[in-house]
């Protein structure tokens, strides 16, 4: 019988010599996996921080992107309103174009009743000096013929 048991029924030291194997195995294991878990941490963290850089230049390239389309509009709309500026400037030369006969008419009719009161004037001295000279002819043949 007891050949029989030890044929078909392992003994307890069979067993107890099989059990360190896999209990070493499981207490390297449960290191190694908190191991393999820090080592794939960091991997991550190094990924994330890649990935947040990554993205910050991208942000950067899209603010200058930004800023060239900004600079871009501005001097697509700049030749716009210098062109409305100068149509403004051209309708106020216009403008005053038509205007310009109205005070060249003002100025001329100023400048004609002027020259107008310049001529009375000027008619009013003429009579002055006429009937001066005339009196001192007047006055010089007296005292030529009263000699």
């Amino acid at each position: 019988m007891g050949a029989i048991v030890m044929a078909g029924d392992p003994g307890f030291w069979d067993v107890a010599w099989n059990w360190p194997v896999p209990l070493a195995v499981a207490v390297l294991a449960v290191p190694m996996a908190g191991i393999i878990w820090f080592v794939c941490q960091l991997r991550y963290k190094q990924e994330i921080a890649t990935l947040k850089d990554r993205v910050e230049l991208a942000d950067e390239r899209l603010g200058d992107a930004k800023e060239k389309i900004v600079k871009a509009e501005e001097a697509k709309t700049a030749p716009h309103t210098t062109v409305k500026e100068l149509n403004a400037q051209i309708e106020k030369l216009k403008k005053r174009k038509v205007q310009l006969p109205r005070e060249l008419q003002s100025i001329v009719s100023t400048a004609s009743a002027t020259a107008s009161n310049q001529v009375g004037k000027l008619s009013e001295v003429q009579e002055a000096v006429a009937a001066a000279v005339s009196k001192h002819r007047d006055e010089s043949h007296e005292g030529r013929a009263g000699h």
